[in-house]
C-alpha cells in the first residue's frame, strides 16, 4: 500500500497543479505545467551556458598564464594543433602555427612571470564555436594588445582555432 502510495502520488499532485490556470500579462491563459516547463527549461539553458563559458575561461586562462609565466606546456593545451595565429612580426604580417608562436617564450625562464597581464573582457558563445576578445599589457615595453580569438569546441575541450592581435 505504501509502494503505491509513493508513487501514485507525485502524477496525482501534479495533475492537481495543472488545472491552475493563470491569465498571463498578455491575457493568454497559461497553466502551472506550462510555468514549470519554461522556467525549468530556462534554468538548463543557463547552467549550460555558464559550464561552456567557464571552460573557454579556464582554455583563456591556459594561453594568458602560458603565456605570462612562459608555461610552454600550459600555452600549448590552449591551441588546436591545427591552429593559425594572424600577427604583425617586427612590422611584417604573418601566419603562424602554435609551435611558432610558443617558440617566442622557449627560451625564457619557465615558471617566472614576464610582465604580461592579461584581462578577458568578452566571451561570446554560438553552439560549438565561441569568440573571445582578451586585453594584454607589458608594461616593460609599454605595450598594451587585443588579442582576438575563434575557439572551437573539439572533442568536448573549447581549442583557440584562429588568433589575431593588434597594438592599442
Amino acid at each position: 500500500m505504501k509502494r503505491l502510495f509513493f508513487t501514485t502520488f507525485p502524477f496525482c499532485f501534479l495533475l492537481v497543479l495543472s488545472q491552475y490556470k493563470m491569465m498571463n500579462h498578455d491575457k493568454t491563459i497559461i497553466n502551472n505545467d506550462t510555468l514549470l516547463y519554461k522556467s525549468t527549461n530556462e534554468i538548463v539553458k543557463t547552467n549550460h551556458s555558464f559550464s561552456e563559458k567557464e571552460m573557454i575561461e579556464k582554455t583563456l586562462n591556459n594561453y594568458i598564464q602560458g603565456s605570462s609565466y612562459n608555461e610552454l606546456e600550459k600555452l600549448e593545451s590552449a591551441f588546436a594543433a591545427d591552429a593559425s595565429l594572424y600577427l604583425t612580426v617586427k612590422g611584417t604580417f604573418k601566419r603562424l602555427t602554435p609551435v611558432d608562436y610558443i617558440n617566442y617564450f622557449k627560451n625564457k625562464k619557465k615558471g617566472v612571470y614576464n610582465g604580461r597581464t592579461g584581462n578577458i573582457l568578452s566571451i561570446e558563445i554560438y553552439r560549438d564555436i565561441a569568440t573571445a576578445k582578451v586585453e594584454i599589457f607589458i608594461p616593460e615595453r609599454k605595450t598594451k594588445l587585443m588579442d582576438l580569438f575563434l575557439l572551437k569546441k573539439l572533442k568536448g575541450d573549447w581549442k583557440i582555432i584562429t588568433k589575431t592581435a593588434t597594438k592599442l
